[in-house]
């Protein structure tokens, strides 16, 4: 398997925890310039599957940063589509669509159409958080994280929901992406918390404080905190998560297993209702 990542923390756990069932080679996504540079990387062409993933969300800070992911997701369909891959796992975004109003979003659903549109059998897991229970990694740690104060600085609106996601449940589903040619779009979390119950309980960070969203985005102008894009994720409407086909096709419970506090969805009020021990059951889709 070829794991075309951003190195970050939790994708670098992702790919020990997969090495334990799986054969795999790594590449820099964020070293791709030109499709010589995948040849120039490695051996990667006796490879027939593909795992993508760019899990470094503080680097989307500038529109060049979108481009430059853009050109290199090009060059890597060319590349996987001449050396005659066999199978498709992209590790998308909650909301990702050609049309979203968010510039991260958007770009996220071209990426998806450019997998699925190269002929190759593609699986899509739609993934907000990624958390690792051992280490308390997570992937929206730098996304909100301030380094001078040792704390986390996140928006001061009570909608901030996260769906998580635990790292064995990822492997399982990935690893039978692979096997099985699932082929599709899936949503994968197995618990609702709201932001800062998140952060304090897979992060060393104790500290979260609130801060009004408008001084936020001013803040991300002078470059000290997420980009204006990446914290409208966090202020958006709740895109709502229905994860009854994917335990379907994975054989799999994505159930809760820890004792935090989390959050529930209300559909019709788009808010937050008490927190309660079992995830509310609108959420799972009856088909």
């Amino acid at each position: 398997m070829l794991y075309v990542n951003s190195f970050s923390p939790i994708e670098q756990k992702l790919a020990e925890k997969l090495s334990l069932s799986e054969s795999i080679v790594q590449a820099d996504a964020r070293l791709i310039a030109t499709k010589r540079s995948l040849y120039d990387m490695g051996n990667f062409a006796d490879e027939k599957v593909l795992l993508y993933s760019f899990q470094q969300l503080d680097f989307y800070r500038h529109l060049d940063s979108y481009e430059a992911e853009n050109a290199a997701v090009d060059y890597l369909v060319d590349f996987v589509v001449e050396n005659k891959f066999e199978k498709i796992v992209f590790l998308s975004y909650p909301g990702a669509y050609f049309n979203s109003n968010n510039l991260f979003l958007q770009f996220k659903g071209y990426i998806e159409q450019k997998f699925i549109s190269s002929g190759i059998p593609c699986t899509v897991l739609t993934i907000q958080a990624i958390v690792d229970a051992t280490t308390q990694l997570n992937n929206l740690h730098d996304l909100f994280y301030d380094a001078h104060e040792h704390k986390y600085v996140i928006p001061q609106k009570s909608s901030c929901i996260v769906y998580s996601t635990k790292l064995t449940h990822l492997v399982n589903i990935i690893s039978q992406s692979v096997n099985r040619n699932v082929a599709g779009k899936f949503d994968v979390f197995d618990t609702i918390y709201d932001l800062k119950t998140f952060l304090q309980i897979y992060s060393n960070v104790g500290k979260v404080q609130r801060i009004a969203p408008l001084y936020l985005y001013f803040k991300s102008y002078l470059g000290t905190y997420a980009s204006p894009t990446m914290l409208e994720l966090f202020l958006m409407s709740i895109v709502p998560m229905f994860k009854f086909r994917t335990e379907k096709e994975f054989n799999i419970s994505l159930n809760q297993d820890n004792h935090g506090l989390f959050v529930t969805y209300n559909k019709q009020s788009a808010g937050l209702i008490s927190p309660y021990n079992h995830l509310l059951k609108s959420l799972i889709h009856a088909e």
